[in-house]
């Protein structure tokens, strides 16, 4: 296929992030007071330097040093950690965990250039990452769509998934399989769990650049500080913003980025926790659909990765603000009792012009506009309580852990069109001279909007039974509630109808697991837990759809060597769903739900996903960190026939590197891969009315990294992602289309810490 242009200039053109004044206001506040009381708190000083060994890389930490739970990764250097809580609450290691568990740590983004939650998950063992077009991005694991995403472990809204930035977290906790037990979605895919850093109680700080390909700039602050003399109150900001083109022609993107966290040790054994973050991204140029496979008259398209046929104007402005409050105390008997409070307020914005619709001729001709505007804001509010401990039976400890949570999330889609007449035409004169110079319409707001509630409750209890020093049982179960309606009103804020109602009581999730220690290192674990979630999803007459049941077993090995430093994990897993929702492609590509969503369609019963897993991360030898993920899965329907082809069978996921010894230990050198198997499409439409199948075949992508520490202070990363550029469809058969993968992209990090 043809390819556009892989690399961009550095830096092409000044680099400007405007803030929206208002949106920002709670944020900038939030900082300013965070940075006057760290001014102002006595024992803010600077770490004092120790002189590092010959033998030792010359890093300069940033210290955290409060109250931080012992998963914490960052300044570990570690591709591990050794301690985690998704899966089960309990504080479990890898090891302990009877389900199959990826870390994606602070040293391996960093190392990596990850800087969104897509960047980590398109890293990480078993997952892909596959998007309709420039702002609606999927995430997949085990045949199945992830839908479970939590902050801290606290549940969050999946709608804004792909944007979320890693500069403010941690580590990324990925637990495949269902974990219903704790977040009441039993879904058999996946959880994504994004961990906050923490403020510790040394002054610290770091600043960051970073330039790209496509004229990518991004800039990046960290600053952690105590706020009194002891340090028992201390507090952190984090900011980010970037800018950058693309290789899609007319694309460009906005984003800023800021969270504010503080600690405060209420007693040595009480810990309150508030925060809030916040993100925007402001496209423009977005695209609403994919690249045309082929001619009117059936040839191959074979069109250019630049092609878009966006309008300058389009966009998809999101935007979110999380605020939180945690309050954590232990007891003397070991026990730790957990409140937390959770409010999501996000918000969209399509504005949208894209010539997507039908094929196009030699001439440049064939191509007609997709168009519409649909504004939506949504606010959630997530509570969490837990407790968690031992307690004694028959001569031994064993552990306890139990709570309820919930969420209530409610959307409202406000009525708008564009003005009538539309200001442009609604053909594509010729897609071969396309430069996005369209007039913007204006938007027209009747005031009707549809209010869409979900709300969600349960409580959960779970044990392990230490039933020998090597023999451990883990059972639980869960109770859950579900409700969800749409509310209509008109233009003057009148209750219209009720509509799309669905409701469930006391439905139980039950979870049992074994482990067997069969040496000090190595495990055996099984585990089962049933399925069922409700879906949040319409079919085309907007009524939801049935809830998901089903179960989800797994069974498998599990080593860690080096005092944890390094683990591996090998697993199988069988995962059956009933009544799972796909999109119902029988309808034209422009139908939309009052909502602006897409319709979906139930699958129908006996769906199932087998496979197996490998994954090896942590530190095999002093100064080499590995990470290493292989999955092999099918899924079939109900007669043994293989669906969900466009997910791929085969998944490889590497990422390593080296501190080279001696007088070259300031350097790192390292790099990864991504390799899968060919994906298809069926019953695609095709030109002349046919339908048929479309393919990718398989493909192995190669990353490159060097980092280099210029002074204890000051270090230098170089990535080089997909760096044979390859070309090829991360997605095909999205309304005939494909979605094209990143060419080669190189990005240089100059980072400061003190």
């Amino acid at each position: 296929m043809a390819r556009a242009r892989s690399l961009a200039g550095m830096v092409a053109g000044p680099f400007s992030l405007p803030v929206d004044k208002i949106a920002l206001r709670p944020l900038v506040t939030a900082v300013h007071s965070a940075l006057l009381m760290a001014s102002l708190g006595a024992g803010a000083a600077l770490a004092a330097e120790v002189p590092a060994k010959p033998e030792e890389a010359t890093l300069s930490e940033i210290k955290v040093l409060g109250q931080q739970d012992k998963a914490s990764t960052e300044n570990t250097g570690s591709y591990t950690t050794k301690q985690m809580g998704t899966a089960t609450r309990m504080g479990l290691s890898i090891r302990e965990t009877p389900q199959s568990v990826s870390v994606v740590t602070r040293q391996r983004m960093d190392d990596m250039g990850l800087n969104s939650l897509a960047d980590v998950l398109v890293q990480s063992t078993g997952v892909t990452v596959q998007e309709n077009d420039s702002e609606r991005t999927n995430f997949y694991a085990r045949g199945f769509s992830i839908g479970n995403y939590q902050i801290d472990g606290v549940a969050v809204n999946s709608g804004s998934n792909a944007l979320f930035d890693t500069a403010i977290y941690d580590r990324i906790e990925i637990v495949r399989g269902a974990t219903g037990l704790v977040s009441g979605n039993g879904d058999p895919s996946a959880t994504i769990n994004m961990l906050h850093k923490r403020p510790g109680k040394e002054f610290a700080a770091s600043a960051g650049l970073t330039v790209g390909s496509w004229s990518k700039v991004r800039l990046e602050g960290d600053i952690s500080a105590p706020l009194n003399a002891d340090g028992s109150i201390r507090g952190r900001v984090v900011v980010a913003g970037q800018n950058r083109h693309s290789y899609m022609d007319l694309y460009q993107e906005r984003k800023l980025v800021g969270a504010v966290i503080v600690e405060a040790d209420l007693t040595p054994d009480t810990l309150l926790t508030a925060g809030i973050d916040y993100q925007k991204n402001t496209p423009k140029g977005t695209s609403w659909g994919t690249t045309p496979l082929f001619f009117a008259d059936g040839t191959p398209a074979n069109m250019p990765r630049s092609f878009n046929m966006a309008a300058k104007w389009s966009s998809w402005e999101r935007a979110f603000e999380n605020k939180y409050v945690y309050l954590e105390h232990r007891f003397a008997n070991d026990w730790k009792v957990k409140a937390a409070y959770g409010r999501l307020d996000s918000s969209s914005n399509g504005k949208l012009f894209f010539g997507g619709s039908g094929f196009p001729k030699q001439d440049g001709s064939g191509l007609a506009v997709w168009s519409g505007t649909f504004p939506y804001d949504e606010k959630q509010d997530n509570f969490d309580l837990s407790a968690n401990g031992t307690f004694p039976l028959f001569g031994r400890r064993h552990d306890l852990m139990l709570g309820v949570n919930g969420w209530k999330r409610k959307g409202t889609t406000n009525e708008a069109s564009f003005e009538k007449p539309l200001p442009f035409s609604e053909i594509i004169p010729d897609f071969r001279n396309w430069n996005g110079d369209v007039p913007e319409p204006a938007l027209l707001r009747t005031g009707a909007r549809d209010v869409a509630t979900t709300k969600q409750s349960g409580a959960f209890i779970a044990t392990r039974v230490n039933v020998t020093d090597n023999f451990k049982v883990l059972a639980g179960a869960r109770i859950s509630k579900w409700e969800t309606y749409n509310d209509g009103y008109d233009s003057k804020g009148n209750f219209v109808k009720r509509s799309s109602a669905y409701k469930t009581d006391d439905v139980v999730t039950p979870y049992a697991g074994l482990v067997l220690d069969v040496s000090k290192s190595t495990s055996l674990y099984a585990s089962y837990t049933d399925l069922f979630k409700p879906q949040n999803l319409k079919d085309k007459n907007n009524a939801f759809l049935d809830p998901i049941t089903g179960s989800n077993v797994e069974a498998g090995v599990k080593s860690e060597f080096f005092d944890g430093a390094l683990n591996a994990s090998f697993a199988v897993y069988e995962a059956k769903q009933d009544n799972l929702g796909d999109e119902d492609m029988s309808v034209p590509p422009a139908f939309q739900l009052p909502d602006g969503g897409r319709p979906y369609a139930s699958t129908g019963k006996g769906n199932t996903n087998k496979g197996y897993e490998v994954e090896v991360s942590g530190t095999p030898l002093s100064g080499w960190q590995l990470f290493a993920g292989y999955t092999h899965g099918k899924s079939k329907n109900a007669k043994g026939v293989l669906v969900n082809t466009i997910q791929p069978t085969n998944l490889l996921r590497l990422s390593t590197t080296y501190r080279l010894p001696g007088e070259w230990q300031n350097l790192s050198i390292g790099g990864g891969l991504n390799m899968q198997n060919k994906i298809w499409a069926t019953n695609v439409a095709l030109p002349g009315g046919k339908r048929g199948i479309v393919s990718q075949g398989g493909y192995t992508l190669f990353n490159l990294m060097a980092h280099y520490q210029i002074s204890p202070k000051l270090a230098a990363t170089l990535n080089v992602n997909n760096a044979l550029d390859k070309s090829y469809f991360r997605r095909v058969g999205f309304y005939s289309g494909g979605y094209y993968g990143e060419p080669r992209s190189v990005a240089l990090n100059l980072r400061y810490q003190y």
